[in-house]
This record gives structure tokens, sequence and C-alpha cells, in this order.
């Protein structure tokens, strides 16, 4: 056999293992979407069957042993012109624009924070008494002193959502850090790495669970905490609105604004878990 022909001859095998391993592939990437488009479906038909039995749930409480209480029918004839209102969308405007400032500053601080207190054993020593003394209490209970720190209402509402929101993101990216295997800090200073590498090619990417985790809940506690300021301070917003609505005894835009934060809140949320699901893709391997 000819240096030629031997070529020729490895050329067709190597050609026939490479379609085998492609067919392979193709057929393995078909199942894995298959799969996932049914997930997706079993997901939204659950998802509707648990929202129909929510309102039958609702309805058949407010017939029977809840009856002040608006029922699903009653709320969406009382609350129709409230929907297009213009007060209704400049009420989720505010209360939107101060949960993500709110969480988006929380999260600014609190992420390197919290790193840098997982991480680093002595800045952890010097911050964590304070931290500690802060952390139980309650959001609302900052209300009159944020009054009389800021000049203007609005501010205080930020700083509450500020601090809802704060607290627990740093706590999460602390334990984040802290659950980071010790075998990779050694590997990577064994391979010479300076400590800016080991925060950046270590640290942060270890901690990203925790602080995907951090954040989802932080959102849920900046919602509860902007309607809590909003019903105490504030003039405009779906907190404001919900007391309003209260105080002038129209019970139904109370669930309204209610269903409202629900949706806002989820919505927020949702965005959370989809960039976690982008940027932690690696996780579906384990």
């Amino acid at each position: 056999m000819s240096p030629a022909d031997g070529k020729e001859k490895e050329g067709l095998i190597t050609g026939q293992m490479r379609r085998s391993v492609e067919a392979q592939y193709s057929k393995i990437y078909l199942e894995r979407q298959q799969r996932g488009k049914k997930l997706k479906k079993r997901s939204l038909i659950l998802g509707l069957c648990g929202g129909a039995v929510f309102l039958l749930t609702w309805f058949v409480l407010t017939a029977t042993i809840m009856d002040k209480t608006p029922g699903p029918i009653e709320t969406v004839i009382t609350c129709a012109p409230t929907v297009v209102d213009a007060w209704y969308y400049k009420s989720i405007y505010y209360s939107l624009y101060r949960v993500l400032l709110g969480f988006l500053v929380a999260s600014a601080f609190a992420i390197p924070l919290g790193l840098m207190m997982g991480w680093n054993r002595i800045f952890s020593d010097f911050t964590m008494p304070g931290f500690e003394f802060l952390r139980p209490v309650p959001p609302v209970a900052w209300v009159p002193l944020s009054i009389i720190i800021f000049a203007q209402l609005e501010y205080s509402i930020l700083f509450i959502t500020f601090t809802g929101a704060f607290f627990i993101v740093t706590l999460n990216a602390r334990l984040g850090a802290e659950s980071i295997d010790p075998s990779l800090f050694r590997a990577a200073w064994c391979l010479g790495a300076s400590p800016r590498q080991v925060f950046r090619e270590v640290v942060l990417p270890g901690a990203l669970p925790a602080i995907f985790t951090g954040l989802a809940l932080g959102m849920g506690i900046s919602w509860e905490t902007v309607v809590a300021a909003e019903m105490i301070a504030g003039q405009y917003g779906l907190g404001y609105l919900t007391w309003e609505s209260y105080n002038l005894i129209r019970y139904p835009d109370v669930i309204l604004s209610m269903e409202s934060i629900g949706i806002l809140g989820y919505m927020c949320s949702a965005l959370i878990r989809a960039a976690a699901n982008k940027y932690l893709a690696w996780r579906k391997v384990y």
C-alpha cells in the first residue's frame, strides 16, 4: 500500500468517525430539545391549572366565609375604570422606579461588600459587628429616622427600599464566597495568581449562585418595603394607592393594587432568574 493510499484510507476512517459523532450529537441535542419543550409545556399547563384553582378558591371563600371581601368578578367589574385611569399607571411608575433604583444601588454596594467579607477574614471581623447590629432592624423601622435624615420624602422612601435589599444581598454574597472550595484558592496560588486574579477568577464565579439567590430575595423584600414606606410617607405609588383605597372604602381597588404589586414583583424576579439561567448555564451539567 502506497503512502497516498494510506492517507486516503485514514481520511475516510476519520470522516466516517466524524459523521458518526455528529449524528450522535444531533440525536442527543434533538432529544434534549424535545424534552425541554415538553417540560415547558407541562409547566405552562400546571401554571394555568394553579391559577384556575386560585381563582376558584378566591371565589368560594368570598361567597362563603369572607362575604365582605370582593370576589374576582366584582373586582374586575369595579376596577375597570381604575385600570384606564392615568393615576393608576402613575402609581405603577413611581413604585417601579423606587424599587429598581433602590435595589440597584443596594446591589452595587452589597455584592462587593459581601464578597470581601466572605473572602477576607480580617475585613469580615472588622465589619461584622456593625453589620449584624443593623441587620435585624426591620426596614420599616427606618422610616422615622429616614424622614429626619433626608429633607425630601422621596429620598427617604428610596433609602427604605435600599435597606430592604442591602442586607440580604450582602449576606448571600458573603455566604457564597465562604462556601467556595479552599482547594480552588490553593490551586490558583500555586499557579501564581495575584489577589486580584483570585478575586476575579475564583471568588466572583464561585459566589455567583448565592449572589443571584440573594438578588431574587432582595427584589422581593424591596417590593415589601417600598409598599410599606409608601403607605406611611408616600404621596404616589401602589402602596399609597392601597392605603388610600382602604381609607375611601374602595376594597376592589385595594385588591387591584395588591395584584399589581404581585405581578410586578414576579416579573422583576423572573428577569433575575433569566439572568441566572444565562450566566449559570454550567449548573445544568451538575
